[in-house]
């Protein structure tokens, strides 16, 4: 064990990859009110962790806490304008998981005892010993680590249990469509020849026209059904996404008054996909966007690749997958909406004759899972809403 004082980050010997890899994702802030110890420290807790925020004070540190909404929080506790406990007391009400590190000395037993009641998770005691402060950083780390992974574990599970669901659904919906189409053609073509027989300008041929109308309005959604349910995964082809991705959301944009930013940092992995599909999911979204943004607005397209590992909060295998993301700057999406909007027939449109109305986002949803994908969305800080679609890169 190291005596008490500031040791060099070579002395860390039993510092493995995983922890080492894990670390550099964290941000970390740090609250010091004394200049010099604060400069000596953020010298030696930079070079473990991704990110590290400091501030002087409690004040600083509560504001830094709601700008950055770090990691783990590390703090004295004597500072001027708000000390560190009162900090930690406000922290714990924007955020009662996060872990905090306090350094205290061995007479404030007062100041301990409060931060025994606020729950805090580890304290170092003054005069610091670096190593200890690692020690203390490396089990908060570790202890999210873990939640982390307890949380993938349930994800996958439900994502399991949804892909069972899929299928159950997609084989009844296989059925149910083509029984469907079968009694839809067979109506349109009695409704035609109808028609044939009638005087044009009859109510009758007026009422049978309708019927036509209706038929196609029909078809639209058995043609959702059998997408829903078709096997399609044999027919997939490996080529490239992101020109797809742009022309499509350019056809849905052309004449509006929604200006389109590109930047696709990775356009050359070859994906497996159904062309036709992966168009209806982007005109879909597309299509969105600009309902979101009637006066006029930004969409921005993003591309580029990325590697999973099992300690990424996605349900997806690790892996290589291109990730695509479309950014609007319209009205955004309301939190409570934000775990339906993928749900069949949830729509925050007024209800009218439209018929499919909600299935659109749920029909993206399954196509992205038939492709081994996924998709999500979120509402972004400055205004506006961004769906995500990951997608596997062909072997």
């Amino acid at each position: 064990m190291h005596s008490s004082g500031f040791i060099k980050w070579g002395d860390f010997v039993n510092f493995n990859k995983l922890d080492r890899d894990y670390l550099k994702k964290l941000t970390v802030l740090y609250v010091e009110d004394d200049a010099d110890t604060r400069e000596q420290f953020s010298e030696f807790l930079r070079r473990p962790i991704g990110t590290l925020i400091t501030a002087a004070d409690g004040a600083e540190g509560l504001e830094a806490f709601v700008k950055h909404a770090p990691d783990i929080v590390v703090t004295d506790i004597l500072m001027p304008h708000i000390d560190g406990l009162a900090m930690a007391h406000e922290i714990r009400g924007l955020n009662p998981t996060v872990p905090i590190v306090v350094i205290t000395a061995f007479e404030q037993t007062d100041y301990l005892l409060r931060a025994i009641n606020l729950g805090i998770d580890k304290y170092v005691t003054k005069p610091v010993n670096s190593y200890l402060l690692f020690e203390c950083l490396l089990e908060c780390a570790r202890r999210l680590r873990a939640e982390e992974q307890l949380h993938l574990v349930h994800e996958r599970g439900i994502q399991a249990v949804k892909l069972k669901h899929h299928k159950i659904v997609a084989t009844l919906a296989r059925g149910v469509a083509h029984d469907y189409n079968t009694l839809l053609q067979t109506i349109q073509g009695c409704a035609s020849l109808a028609r044939m027989e009638l005087d044009p300008l009859s109510d009758c041929s007026a009422h049978l026209a309708q019927v036509e109308h209706c038929f196609a309005e029909a078809h639209d959604l058995g043609r959702m059904l059998l997408l829903l349910g078709e096997d399609t995964s044999e027919f997939m082809k490996a080529g490239r996404v992101p020109p797809l991705f742009q022309h499509a959301v350019q056809s849905v944009l052309l004449g509006s008054p929604v200006t389109l930013t590109v930047d696709f940092f990775d356009d050359g992995l070859d994906i497996r996909f159904l062309e036709d599909q992966l168009q209806l999911v982007f005109s879909s979204l597309a299509t969105n966007a600009l309902e979101a943004m009637p006066s006029g607005g930004t969409l921005h397209l993003t591309a580029q690749s990325v590697t999973l590992t099992e300690y990424d909060s996605l349900p997806l295998s690790p892996g290589s997958y291109l990730h695509l993301s479309l950014t609007d700057t319209g009205t955004g999406i309301p939190d409570e909406y934000l775990p339906k909007i993928f749900d069949p027939y949830f729509s925050t449109k007024k209800k009218g004759s439209q018929r499919g109305m909600g299935l659109s986002l749920a029909l993206c949803h399954t196509i992205i899972m038939k492709h081994g994908g996924l998709i999500s969305a979120e509402s972004v800080a400055e205004g506006g809403a961004r769906f995500h679609i990951w997608l596997p890169v062909a072997e």
